[in-house]
């Protein structure tokens, strides 16, 4: 399986975005329903080796975690405004997470979680290798990947300094996808072009 996670900074924990207007109604929901569909979609058909966890950390409610996995995904479409309804979905049930850590599913391939990022970090290294990816990383065309990758990165903000320093602790390798800034969701599209490349 291949893995990301999002480090969403101030990104919503409540279901009160207006779906209307993403990227101005705060949380940037727009930013992070296009990482779901780079990590998932390809044209016609889904990924469904591949799964993406938004690790929410707005106010007031955060931290909290939206999972969307490609294998289990059902009525769900590549698109901003889609993905974003079913987070809002997931978000309106936040309330009846049984306790911290517990995963609830709010629809097939979708699950919310209470969880720190660093919680969600060592759940996720249980079940794969961890590959932070940053800009002063080593060049991922020339690094060899383990099997079950989970890659780490940030948001239009970017990883904050102490959670960077967190994940290196963690991770096997820091790796950069070139000379320039991407986007989140471009950087998610280069990582699974070099995979296909690979497997």
């Amino acid at each position: 399986m291949r893995k990301f996670i999002i480090y969403s900074g101030k990104g919503a924990t409540t279901p009160d975005f207006i779906i209307k207007d993403l990227p101005g109604s705060g949380g940037r929901m727009d930013l992070n329903a296009r990482c779901v569909i780079s990590t998932l979609w390809l044209s016609g058909s889904m990924r469904e080796d591949s799964s993406i966890y938004i690790s929410l950390n707005g106010e007031p409610d955060a931290p909290l975690v939206i999972t969307f996995n490609g294998g289990e995904l059902r009525k769900v479409s590549p698109d901003e405004r889609s993905i974003s309804i079913w987070i809002k979905k997931a978000l309106e049930r936040k309330d009846i997470i049984s306790k911290k850590g517990n995963w609830l599913e709010t629809h097939d391939g979708i699950a919310i979680a209470r969880k720190t990022f660093e919680e969600l970090l060592e759940e996720r290294m249980k079940k794969g290798s961890l590959y932070l990816l940053h800009e002063t990383g080593k060049d991922v065309r020339k690094e060899k990947l383990n099997v079950d990758p989970v890659f780490v990165l940030g948001d239009h903000m970017g990883l904050p300094e102490e959670k960077v320093h967190t994940v290196e602790k963690l991770a096997e390798e820091k790796l950069s996808l070139g000379p320039e800034t991407y986007l989140s969701s471009q950087c998610i599209t280069i990582v699974q072009n070099e995979l296909d490349r690979r497997y």
